[in-house]
């Protein structure tokens, strides 16, 4: 049986898409071009929505769930060179290697790399995706393989990534940095900020 959470992950999966066609092109109109691109290339459960409204607040012409969740192939990076977004959160962004095949086609990109611990990780990835444990020591395997690669990978171009841990408290001050942005008047965007 699905879980509420479940449903409304199909639900967007069906339905982002066809709002993301009519997007891309609106917000030419209402947002002005931001460069470099950012890439959100952290896993799931680690602030993503927070980081998305962030990036919004900031004005950049931001997604979340690129095309509506489709399975990943291999016209991702030719894709997102055509989108009309300059900041891109959540899925595909942190699958498999997707992140360094953007930084060879677009090298002067920035990549942020959202965290957080992991008890506080396990406890909100169990509650949202209603897994087993065996589901959830997968899902964690992931989490830290990924980590660990996105991490590697930037090693020796330090400039290009940014670690958040929001759920933590770091905000405006981090971000506005990494991306030479003026702090808003808002407050940071904290969603769903509970540690456990």
């Amino acid at each position: 049986m699905k879980t509420i959470n479940q449903h409304l992950l199909i639900f967007l999966a069906r339905y982002s898409g066809y709002y993301q066609f009519f997007h891309q092109y609106i917000i030419l109109i209402l947002k002005k071009k931001n460069y470099p691109k950012v890439f959100c290339v952290g896993y799931v459960k680690t602030g993503l929505s927070s980081l998305y409204n962030a990036l919004n607040i900031l004005g950049y012409r931001s997604v979340r769930l690129l095309r509506g969740c489709v399975e990943s192939k291999e016209g991702w990076v030719e894709y997102i060179k055509k989108c009309n977004y300059d900041a891109y959160v959540d899925y595909p962004i942190f699958e498999d290697d997707l992140f360094q095949k953007i930084d060879k086609v677009l090298p002067n990109s920035k990549f942020i790399l959202t965290l957080r611990d992991e008890k506080s990780w396990e406890i909100s990835y169990k509650n949202f995706f209603n897994v087993s444990q065996e589901n959830l020591k997968i899902g964690k395997q992931k989490y830290n393989n990924h980590t660990k690669n996105v991490i590697a990978y930037f090693k020796d171009k330090p400039e290009q990534l940014l670690v958040m841990n929001i759920i933590d408290g770091d905000g405006w001050e981090k971000l506005c940095s990494f991306l030479n942005k003026p702090f808003p008047k808002k407050p940071f965007p904290y969603k769903n900020k509970q540690k456990y």
